[in-house]
């Protein structure tokens, strides 16, 4: 599995100090603070700065001191996130709301709102699968999916680490569940199980946690590899798969983006390299990307320079189709 960084600062112990700690201090001076931070983390982790800057310079085409000020702008970014998980789990539905940027009126104009999407989605009765990524604030938007008054199943690959088990049990909730990935074959039994429950289930899709389980997408100008698991579970259940994210605006306040429905090919077309599905989130993806670049929370190489993914992925894809053949025959 890729490892997303590489750093010993992810602890147990240094998250509850910052959730303590973020707890007790006015809102004015959180900024000021998550700006030092960043600087600091900035300085010492050299790797993932320059995973994220040969990242933003392909994305933004920028160089020099204006890459390097986006790379800074990037390990703000992770600040507000991790900060929000200090107030984003216990919050009311009504604190959340406060905590969103709401839309001009002039964008309003002519436009289905948010609800109005999920609700005609989960009114076909097959649940729905909202494809979201590491940008912006991912927590957030699963915290908001229990406005619609169903459980939500939130699809992750939990490291076997005490942080991330620690902030895995802190998004946790009555409504909100927590499903690992890792459980392969009963993980997947049951998410498919949620959508026929007319549930939801929100997956990050942008990151392959498994070598063998990626396509290739171009993705800014080169093919880069993606997971097809959530769209191949939505064929499987018939169900749509709603592209959205949620941005940050300012210090702890968000903006809901949403992209059109997308509806699965037949069930019986099961094969991975066949996914227009995956390709048009993918584009919504590079779509608010372009704008939201220094809110892209990975720390790693998305394009791998020495890596033939393309020819891996097809290799890969390959054999999986022949392995499908294989069983459609017996």
């Amino acid at each position: 599995m890729t490892r997303w960084y590489r750093h010993r600062f992810h602890s147990a112990g240094l998250l509850r100090f910052v959730f303590f700690a973020m707890r007790l201090a006015p809102r004015f001076v959180q900024p000021p603070i998550a700006a030092v931070t960043a600087l600091v983390f900035f300085l010492l982790l050299g790797g993932e700065r320059r995973a994220v800057a040969r990242n933003l310079r392909r994305i933004a085409g920028r160089g020099g001191l204006r890459l390097q000020w986006t790379v800074y702008r990037v390990f703000y970014s992770f600040c507000d996130l991790i900060v929000s998980y200090a107030f984003v789990p216990q919050a009311t539905h009504a604190q959340l709301e406060a905590m969103l940027a709401r839309p001009k009126p002039d964008e309003k104009a002519g436009v289905a709102t948010d609800a109005e999407i999920v609700g005609r989605c989960l009114a076909q009765g097959r649940g729905l699968v909202v494809w979201t990524a590491h940008l912006g604030n991912p927590e957030f938007a699963s915290r908001l999916l229990e406005f619609y008054d169903r459980p939500v199943h939130v699809a992750r690959v939990v490291e076997d680490k005490p942080a991330e088990r620690m902030l895995r049990d802190r998004m946790a909730s009555d409504r909100l569940r927590m499903v690992d990935l890792r459980a392969g074959a009963a993980a997947s039994i049951e998410l498919l199980q949620a959508l026929r429950r007319n549930e939801i289930v929100a997956m990050q899709g942008d990151r392959v946690y498994h070598p063998r389980h990626r396509v290739a997408v171009p993705f800014f100008g080169a093919d880069a590899a993606f997971p097809p698991g959530p769209f191949l579970l939505a064929r499987a259940a018939g169900a749509p798969v709603l592209p959205g994210f949620v941005v940050r605006t300012c210090w702890l306040r968000y903006r809901v983006l949403l992209g059109d429905p997308i509806w699965p090919a037949p069930a019986d077309n099961l094969r991975q390299t066949d996914l227009p599905e995956l390709r048009r989130a993918v584009g919504f993806l590079e779509k608010h990307l372009a704008n939201y670049y220094d809110q892209w929370l990975n720390f790693y190489d998305f394009w791998p320079e020495k890596d033939d993914t393309s020819e891996d992925i097809a290799q890969n894809n390959a054999k999986n189709n022949a392995q499908n053949n294989a069983k459609n025959t017996d």
